[in-house]
């Protein structure tokens, strides 16, 4: 398993393997429960946008302390 993600992570930009595994996450959570298709979808949304928002932070973050 360690060996496939260090084959796609070579290849692929960090930032879009990122948004990728956020939106593969996002998607099961999605599948899960018993809500209708707009919620689910809501839902799905929600947790890239947090996702994505948290990896910008992040970003910054270790600029600021890292220069």
């Amino acid at each position: 398993m360690s060996l496939l993600i260090s084959q796609v992570s070579s290849s692929m930009p960090h930032l879009m393997f990122t948004f990728l595994m956020a939106v593969a996450v996002a998607a099961i959570a999605a599948f899960l429960g018993k809500r209708s298709l707009r919620k689910r979808l809501a839902h799905a949304g929600y947790l890239v946008a947090c996702s994505v928002a948290s990896v910008v932070a992040g970003s910054w973050v270790m600029y600021f302390i890292h220069g």
